[in-house]
Parts: structure tokens; sequence; C-alpha cells
């Protein structure tokens, strides 16, 4: 049973430098309490938003940010990250266990659900009189709304609020969801000041550099991801090998993040680039223990704990408030594909594999590969 009383108000890590993120948050904040409650429309008092934009935009950590700046004012709260990853990999059900164990304060075990049914009827019965704050991060299909607000405003209380975080616009509002923000880029003060913060661990700038900061920010088009896996990729290098990776970055054509994060890759020894992959493939989402256990069993020595670290300098991984390893879902696509390419056409020629559809046809044509490190 949800607790009639908050005695605490969640705290989700943001980002370390939250650079030109506060006036983001209040105005998601003014769009909430300019938004009409659907009240007037007899929806009962539910107020729906989107929150859209590129990949690697910063939808994610604004809406975390917004998350922590409201959840105050309500009786159950419960940010629900990477919904569609989440329920590619684990199923509907295993998303409304979820929601279902985060809003109660309890473990999902407790939430033995048959069916996405049972889910949405125990979320009704749960909620219907409980002003809750829902987040709703990366969603990308009907059935993911289906499973969770499937319900109708009805399943809760007046005044609940719940944001939606997706890449397309047209996704909102062919849902329903006409209120949307969209997360525009990093202005160039903006982008500077980031781009310092992870290349200098200031926001000095260096005069030797001006040049080349103007050159890297015009690379990473205010794209936050791009301009933190820059800056850190440069971090510690001097002016030689900034220009030298800046010619690199700038025959890459406009936003396209993927090459840039892949030039950061390519920089990688071979050992680590295995390691990076294995967590791009595997392992994202486990705890840090398990995730250095697990490599460490399977590359022996040539595994070096210090050395992962390095996949934590580079931005190419994070650690998150839980202790879990995390990887922006651009990041591990860009790993994926660099396995895919290892055969495009076929899987058991590749070195990893994770879609449930390729193993089984591994299995059942006996056409897996023996792969080796090193």
């Amino acid at each position: 049973m949800v607790s009639s009383k908050i005695d605490s108000t969640p705290y989700l890590r943001v980002v370390d430098h939250p650079i030109g993120l506060n006036y983001r948050v209040l105005e998601v904040n003014w769009l909430l309490n300019d938004t009409p409650t659907a009240a007037a429309v007899g929806s009962h008092g539910l107020k729906l938003v989107g929150i859209y934009g590129i990949g690697g935009i910063g939808k994610t950590t604004l809406a975390r940010a917004v998350f922590n700046f409201i959840s105050p004012k309500f009786d159950a709260f419960c940010f629900l990250e990477d919904v569609r990853e989440n329920s590619g990999n684990r199923g509907l059900v295993h998303l409304q266990q979820t929601l279902l164990a985060t809003l109660a304060g309890q473990k999902k075990k407790d939430f033995q659900l048959a069916s996405i049914g049972e889910g949405l009827l125990l979320l009704k019965n749960m909620l219907h009189r409980k002003k809750v704050l829902l987040v709703l991060d990366d969603v990308n299909s009907s059935d993911q709304l289906q499973a969770t607000l499937g319900g109708g405003p009805n399943s809760f209380g007046y005044g609940t609020t719940i944001i939606i975080t997706t890449r397309d616009k047209h996704f909102l509002t062919t849902h329903g969801v006409h209120t949307t923000y969209k997360v525009e880029e990093l202005t160039k003060d903006e982008s500077l000041e980031l781009l310092c913060w992870n290349a200098f661990k200031t926001n000095k700038i260096y005069p030797d550099y001006i040049d080349l900061l103007n050159r890297a920010t015009t690379c990473a088009s205010g794209l936050p991801l791009a301009l933190e896996v820059i800056g850190s990729y440069l971090h510690g290098k001097g002016v030689k090998e900034w220009e030298s990776a800046l010619d690199s970055y700038e025959k890459i054509p406009s936003k396209d993040i993927q090459t840039i994060l892949k030039l950061t890759y390519n920089a990688l020894d071979g050992d680590l680039k295995q390691v990076f992959l294995d967590i791009a493939c595997f392992f994202k989402g486990y705890e840090l223990s398990e995730v250095e256990y697990l490599l460490s069993a399977h590359h022996g020595y040539c595994f070096k704990p210090h050395r992962f670290r390095f996949l934590l300098e580079t931005s190419l991984i994070k650690i998150d408030e839980h202790n879990h390893v995390k990887m922006h879902d651009l990041i591990q696509d860009m790993g994926r594909e660099i396995v895919r390419q290892e055969s495009p056409d076929h899987p058991g020629k590749r070195s990893r594999l994770w879609l449930t559809t390729d193993i089984v046809e591994v299995l059942e044509k006996n056409t897996v590969r023996l792969f080796l490190y090193g």
C-alpha cells in the first residue's frame, strides 16, 4: 500500500555539471503550472506533458531534474527510466512490477502478475486516490503507454502529473499529449562551459585553447553528450593532440553523434575495446561489482579494474546513484552496431549475440563461431 505521506524527498542523480539546466527546469515547471488540468474536460485533473528532442540532447537529464524539483508536492512518485529498453528486454509485465514496487515502496517480488490487465487493476486500486508524479522515460510505443496508463485518468488521484520523454514529437501528439516541451541544443556559451568542465575540470577558458574550444563546440553542435565525450577524450592532452583530434571530428557531418562516439571508441586499446563491447552488449544496468567480477572471470589477466575506470573518464560509461553501470543508449547503440557489422547478414559469425531471435537462429542452424579475445 502506498504511504499516505512522503517522509523524504527522492533524489535522483542528475549531472555533475548542470549547464543550462536550471532555466529549462523552470520552463517545464511553468508549463506544468500553466497547463489546465484535464478536469476541465472531465478527465479527473490529470496533467500530461511530453518532453522531446533528438538523442543525446539531455531529455532524461531534464526530466530527472524536474522530478527532483516537483516531487515533494505529490503523495507518491516514480521515475520509470529506460522504458523502451527495459520493456524490450524484460517485457511489459516487468515494467508494471517496477512501477508498482516503486510506488508502493516494496520489492518487485511482492508483485507477481499474471497479465498486463492484472497489473493495471492493481495500479488503479492502489492509486485512484493518490496524487501521483510519474515520469515515463524514453517511450516509443503504444504498448508501453497501455501497460502503464491503460487504466485511464481515473486510475490516478486528482492532480496527478505524468511526464513522458521521447525522441518523437509525433508520437506524443498521436497519443493525446498536446502539451510538449522541446529540448533545444545548448547555446555557444553553455557549450563552451560544459566542454571546459570535461576537458579541463574547470570552467576557466585557457587562452591557448580558445580557438580549439570554438572548433570543438562547433563539432558537437550543442549536444551535451557529444560535448561530454569530446571533452573527456581531450582531457589532459596538449594543443597538438587537440588539433589532430579536431581534424578528425571536423570531417564528420553535423550532428552525426554516432561517428563522434566511434572516434573515442577507436582510441581505446584492444583489450579495453573488448571490455566496452561486453558492457554495451550485455552488462548495462548491472551492479558495478558484478560487472567487474564477470569481466575479470571472462578476460582473466587481460582485465585490470583500474583500466576499466578509463571508460568512466572518457564518459563512455557512468555509475549511477545505486552503483549500477550505466551507458547512454546512443553509446550502447554504437557498440552494438560495431558488433553487428562483424557480419551483418550472419549472426553466428559475430563475436556477441544479445537478441533472442539471433540466439535462437544460431542455435537452430548451429552456425555459432568461437570468438577468442586478443
